[in-house]
C-alpha cells in the first residue's frame, strides 16, 4: 500500500510540473496561460492581412492560420475540464452567458457604432450598416473573429452534460467524425464553425482525462514531434509539393498544439525569463484582447494607411514597421483598457464578463 501511495505521490508531481503547473492563491495552470498568450498574439497577427503585403508575410499568415484556432479550442477544452466545479447545468449556463455572450453583444454593438461612425473618414475593414445591429444577434457581423465566441457557446452547453469520462470519449468521438464529414450545415448561430471546432475543443478535455497516458507520450516525442511539425509547416507553405500539403494540412492543427504546448510547458519553467513574465502578465487579459484588438488594430490602421509607403509591400522595412505598430496596438490597447479601465467599474466588469 505505501509503495502504491508512493507512486501515485509522483504521479501526481510529475502531472502537477508537465500538465498544468499552478501558481499563487488562484491556481491558474501558467503553461495554459503562456499558451493562450501565445495564441492570441497569433490572432492578432493573422488579422492583420494587409492587401499589399509582401510574400513571406502571406506565408507567415498562412503558417498562423494552419493551427492557431485549434490550439485555442483546446486550451479552452483543457481548462473548462480542469476547474470544472460540481454545479447545476443552469447556474453554468448562465456564468457563460455573463462570461462570454454578454461581453459578446456589448462588444458587438460598439464594434459597429465605432464602424458607422468612421468609416466615413478614415479606413475601415468590413463595413457594417445599420441593420447590424439587428445581425449580430445570430451572425458575428460585427467582425467575422467573433464566430468563436458563438462556437465556444455551443460547446459549453454540450459538454457539461457529458458526466463521466467514458461519455466525454464518447463525445470526441463523434466530434472527430462530424469534423470530417464532407458537409456544411448553416452558419446562423455559427452552427457550422462549432461543428468544425468541436473535436478541438474534445480533443483538450480527453487530454486532461487521460492525462497519465498523454504525458507518457509527450515525453517521449517531442523531438519527433517538433521534427515532424517543421517538415509539415514547410510542405504545406511551398508549391513544390501540391499532393503532400492535403496531409500537411491534416497534421498541422494536432502538431501546432503540441509544440506550442512544449514550449509553453518551458516557459512556465523558466518563469524568470522576461518572456515569460510577459506573456503570464498578458494572460488574464486574453478574453478582452479577443473583444477589441481589431478595434484597437483599425485605430492604427488607419494611421498607417494615411502613409502609403508604409503600406505597400515595396519597402520591406517599412512595412514592418508598419505591421509591428499595428500588431502591438492590438494586443497593448485592450490589456491596458482591461488592467486600468474595465476593472475598475462594476459596470464594465459585468458589460464585458470581468470578475
Amino acid at each position: 500500500m505505501q509503495v502504491l501511495r508512493d507512486r501515485e505521490d509522483k504521479l501526481a508531481e510529475i502531472n502537477h510540473i508537465s500538465m498544468g503547473k499552478y501558481i499563487g492563491t488562484n491556481k491558474r495552470l501558467v503553461n495554459f496561460d503562456i499558451a493562450k498568450a501565445i495564441c492570441i498574439i497569433l490572432v492578432v497577427i493573422g488579422h492583420y492581412s494587409p492587401d499589399l503585403q509582401p510574400g513571406w508575410y502571406a506565408s507567415n499568415h498562412d503558417f498562423i492560420y494552419s493551427f492557431h484556432m485549434p490550439l485555442f479550442m483546446f486550451v479552452s477544452g483543457y481548462i473548462y475540464i480542469t476547474f470544472k466545479k460540481e454545479e447545476s447545468y443552469g447556474h453554468f449556463l448562465m456564468k457563460k452567458v455573463r462570461r462570454l455572450m454578454i461581453p459578446y453583444f456589448v462588444t458587438s454593438i460598439l464594434i459597429v457604432s465605432i464602424k458607422l461612425i468612421t468609416e466615413g473618414n478614415a479606413y475601415v475593414q468590413n463595413p457594417v450598416t445599420v441593420m447590424s445591429y439587428l445581425k449580430v444577434f445570430y451572425s458575428p457581423e460585427a467582425g467575422y473573429f467573433l464566430w468563436f465566441i458563438w462556437a465556444l457557446w455551443w460547446m459549453f452547453v454540450i459538454v457539461p452534460i457529458l458526466k463521466s469520462k467514458k461519455l466525454r470519449l464518447i463525445g470526441f468521438a463523434i466530434a472527430f467524425v462530424l469534423h470530417y464529414l464532407p458537409f456544411s450545415i448553416t452558419r446562423v448561430f455559427c452552427f457550422e464553425q462549432a461543428r468544425v471546432m468541436m473535436m478541438y475543443f474534445m480533443l483538450g478535455v480527453v487530454s486532461y482525462d487521460y492525462k497519465e497516458y498523454c504525458l507518457r507520450f509527450a515525453r517521449l516525442l517531442a523531438i519527433p514531434i517538433f521534427a515532424l511539425f517543421a517538415g509539415c509547416e514547410y510542405v504545406y507553405l511551398s508549391n513544390e509539393f501540391r499532393g503532400g500539403q492535403v496531409y500537411a494540412c491534416y497534421l498541422n492543427p494536432y502538431l501546432g498544439i503540441a509544440v506550442i504546448l512544449y514550449i509553453s510547458t518551458w516557459l512556465a519553467n523558466k518563469r524568470d525569463l522576461y518572456l515569460s513574465k510577459a506573456l503570464c502578465y498578458m494572460a488574464p487579459s486574453t478574453y478582452i484582447i479577443y473583444l477589441f484588438h481589431t478595434t484597437f488594430e483599425g485605430f492604427a490602421k488607419a494611421i498607417v494607411h494615411k502613409i502609403p509607403w508604409i503600406v505597400t509591400a515595396e519597402n520591406g522595412w517599412m512595412f514592418i514597421a508598419g505591421a509591428l505598430f499595428v500588431i502591438t496596438s492590438g494586443v497593448v490597447g485592450p490589456v491596458l483598457l482591461h488592467r486600468y479601465v474595465l476593472v475598475r467599474s462594476r459596470i464594465t466588469k459585468f458589460l464585458f464578463g470581468l470578475k
